[in-house]
């Protein structure tokens, strides 16, 4: 198990709470800053985009700065930031995987949104999720720590962009569905297992990769495409599964170096 300070360097938030208080994934704004912004553009990049170009269409100063700070805290928008640097880099290769790569990058830095999919997932497909059971479950989660209305808020917010990724479907009556699963989604879940110091069959197991709702053997056989499109390198033998990021390296190596965090780190992953 990493240390939460070499989870932070590597991009992750630990932190209790999150976004999803008061807005969701934010996936349409997302889709059109990505257009705006390329890949390798500094934090201060997508803030001149949002803020001073209103690349978003934002109606005031106020709001375009409080979407741009948003958006900042979601996906992190740093190509020094290893969740970031991953999620933009599989989103230029699979356009049918963005509103999960979205929910993906949302899980690793919103603990609001982590903590509350697991219930949520535990219902089979078919299931009703209502918003006060939610709020319920956030209630529980958090004895007194929100009011009802901002409670009320998340599980709006909540909902909402899991009907976005695809794991509800509905308007008023959310319920639970299959969410559709490709290889980039796949590779990005891996990857964010494999940045928080999974390694081998444990990798399946992260809430990560429970998030594609795809079984073990699909998940592996849409690895295998990833790996074939020279996205990630991945080997299957027998229960041996070993995976590596190479376009990924070099940012992973920056953070954890600025970080002071390497020792640590390659102790945990020295077979890579």
């Amino acid at each position: 198990m990493l240390t939460t300070a070499i989870l932070e360097s590597l991009g992750f938030i630990t932190r209790k709470g999150g976004v999803h208080s008061s807005r969701t994934i934010m996936l349409d704004e997302l889709l059109t800053l990505f257009e705006h912004v390329p890949a390798d553009a500094a934090p201060t990049d997508y803030r001149i985009a949002i803020c001073e170009y209103n690349c978003l269409g934002k109606r005031s100063g106020r709001t375009r700065q409080l979407t741009a700070r948003h958006l900042a805290e979601l996906y992190g928008l740093d190509p020094d930031n290893p969740v970031s640097a991953g999620l933009r880099y599989f989103w230029s290769r699979d356009e049918a995987a963005r509103p999960m790569l979205a929910l993906l990058a949302s899980m690793a830095r919103d603990s609001l949104l982590r903590d509350t999919v697991s219930i949520i997932l535990a219902n089979p497909c078919g299931t009703s999720i209502a918003r006060v059971w939610l709020e319920e479950q956030i209630e529980t989660l958090w004895p007194n720590r929100f009011s009802p209305a901002t409670r009320k808020s998340s599980a709006q917010n909540i909902n909402s962009s899991l009907t976005k990724s695809g794991h509800l479907q509905g308007r008023s009556k959310k319920i639970r569905r299959q969410p559709p699963v490709t290889p980039g989604a796949v590779a990005y879940a891996l990857y964010l297992s494999w940045l928080q110091g999974d390694r081998g069959e444990l990798l399946l197991r992260s809430l990560y990769c429970r998030l594609l709702e795809a079984g073990d053997e699909r998940v592996l056989e849409l690895a295998a495409q990833a790996s074939a499109k020279g996205w990630i390198v991945m080997r299957h033998i027998d229960n041996v599964i070993d995976v590596a990021f190479p376009a990924q390296n070099s940012v992973v190596e920056r953070a954890l170096t600025y970080g002071d965090a390497t020792p640590a780190f390659q102790q945990d992953s020295s077979h890579e």
